[in-house]
């Protein structure tokens, strides 16, 4: 942490499919003022596209859609630009899911606390307050993986619509309520009365001027989480890959979220690697001023979520999470010493 100049990280260890080891070191902001402890809150980043992916997923399991129809009928009144013509009936949840879809916006950069906050439909048109441009149809869906944020702000939209609730409500429901994740939310702190916060810091070990850059993209990056929280996600996605049918998802639509999809390194929700017991699953989370990391390996019940408040925290996180997995004994450990994986 010195050397990465991170003031906090808290991470959560999954062995035999139960959190066996939890703990939060350093201080919530760069001033050092306060201690975290395992409830701090820090942004998820990109992990909060695992959460959505599975929020929309429940949604197939309900029959309320599908993941192989196309998905124009979803969305009302906002349909996706298509400035190449390209076949806009081939974007469908699954190519959405698994950064297939053809569509653009990598990502997105948040808003300061002060700042008006867009819409969906702003952050979808690229247009005031939003600070990115709009999501389009860029390449033919299906052909090759190009990184979409955009592409699950669209899922956003469809599980908003087919529930016609808020997408906290929709997520509390069908994940956080059913997980026991009492400490994760879409709700931005600094509108709420909540205080055991990780506060943003830069690659120096600087805080910025603000505590933290608000991401109103709520499936592409705007979760708030803590690694036991996530630790929980982890293991139900496990049991249900392996069965258990009581699980967030059904056991046939786990074993898809964790098989690659076509011309992508993707399954649906996050990057999938190896067969048989070094099948694992995996997802960075980066944000302005946080990073962390997911992995679960569901043959084998195993699994780890790193969460830290820099923009370091990357390498600080593979290396923890290598760690973790020569001391539980991973069978994919000589696999993560000296790569990152696609994000």
């Amino acid at each position: 942490m010195s050397h990465y100049k991170i003031p906090a990280i808290s991470f959560a260890v999954v062995d035999n499919d139960e959190i066996v080891w939890s703990e939060a070191i350093g201080y919530i902001n760069a001033n050092y003022t306060r201690q975290v402890d395992e409830d701090t809150l820090f942004q998820a980043g990109s992990m909060s596209k695992s959460v959505a992916a599975v929020t929309a997923l429940s949604l197939v399991d309900q029959k309320l859609i599908t993941l192989d129809e196309k998905v124009a009928p979803l969305l009302g009144d906002w349909q996706i630009p298509n400035p190449n013509d390209y076949n806009a009936d081939s974007v469908t949840l699954r190519t959405l899911l698994s950064m297939s879809s053809g569509l653009d916006v990598g990502g997105y950069y948040g808003y300061a606390p002060q700042e008006p906050l867009p819409s969906l439909l702003d952050t979808l048109n690229g247009t005031a307050p939003a600070n990115n441009p709009p999501v389009k149809l860029a390449y033919k869906p299906g052909s090759k993986y190009d990184y979409s944020g955009g592409g699950y702000q669209v899922v956003q939209l469809i599980t908003d619509r087919t529930t016609k609730m808020a997408s906290q409500e929709t997520a509390a429901k069908y994940v956080f309520g059913p997980l026991k994740m009492a400490n994760t939310s879409y709700l931005q702190p600094t509108r709420s009365a909540v205080t055991n916060v990780a506060e943003a810091t830069d690659k120096n070990g600087n805080g910025f001027n603000y505590k933290w850059r608000i991401a109103p993209e709520y499936a592409a990056a705007g979760l708030w989480s803590t690694p036991t929280d996530l630790g929980k996600f982890i293991i139900s996605i496990n049991k249900a890959y392996k069965g258990d049918p009581t699980q967030i998802i059904s056991p046939s639509l786990a074993k898809q979220s964790v098989s690659k999809q076509a011309n992508t390194p993707y399954g649906l929700g996050y990057v999938v690697e190896g067969k048989g017991d070094e099948l694992h699953f995996m997802k960075l989370g980066q944000n302005a001023g946080y990073q962390g990391w997911l992995v679960g390996l569901p043959n084998t019940g195993q699994g780890a979520v790193v969460m830290t408040n820099s923009d370091n925290g990357r390498e600080l996180a593979q290396d923890l999470i290598y760690s973790i997995s020569k001391a539980y004994h991973w069978p994919i450990s000589g696999k993560l010493k000296d790569a990152w994986m696609v994000n």
